[in-house]
């Protein structure tokens, strides 16, 4: 969703598009919006300098300004369950038809980014992750190891987003919580 059209930006998760040229993913926005004379700004600062900032305050972080025209902000999609007995679509990441599923606009656009299961996506580790759950979904999750099997069965381990970085920039491990591959989807 365009940046301009997104209430209350700080904190969302942000892609920005430069023009015909490419995109930039796994960025944050800090702070609101701000217009000077024509142009309003977004600033912006990696994923990692946003945690950084959360988990260690009061250090300094890389960030940047970006015209609110050239920001996207990254929202989940509305998810209707199948009907009960119904199967949801299954989508092949590798069949003919992959590519046209996730065509974007242009250049200067982000294409939706459908959720695709945990099991058909190789190199798990790292990766966000969203859990089924009988309540919906658990979002902010990530992978911090590959599929293994666990008392027969298939599990990886997982964390919160925050624990996830707070080891990247401290060491200090997270605590994992192992859960069925079945259960997993993968942003």
């Amino acid at each position: 969703m365009p940046a301009a059209n997104t209430p209350d930006l700080p904190g969302h998760r942000a892609i920005e598009v430069a023009d015909d040229t490419g995109i930039v993913t796994d960025l944050r926005v800090i702070g609101d919006a701000r217009t000077e004379g024509t142009t309003t700004w977004c600033t912006v600062a990696a994923e990692l300098d946003y945690w950084r900032a959360r988990i260690c305050p009061g250090s300094q972080i890389a960030t940047r300004r970006v015209a609110i025209e050239q920001l996207w902000v990254e929202h989940r999609l509305d998810y209707a369950p199948p009907e009960p007995g119904e199967q949801p679509p299954e989508f092949d990441p590798g069949d003919g038809l992959a590519v046209w599923r996730r065509l974007a606009p242009g250049a200067g656009s982000p294409a939706a980014r459908m959720p695709v299961r945990a099991r058909t996506v190789p190199n798990l580790h790292g990766r966000r992750i969203i859990q089924v759950t009988p309540l919906g979904f658990a979002w902010d999750l990530r992978a911090i190891s590959e599929p293994f099997d666990r008392s027969g069965e298939i599990t990886v381990n997982v964390c919160s987003a925050h624990d996830y970085y707070r080891w990247l920039i401290t060491g200090q491990p997270p605590e994992p919580t192992p859960l069925g591959l079945y259960l997993l989807w993968t942003e």
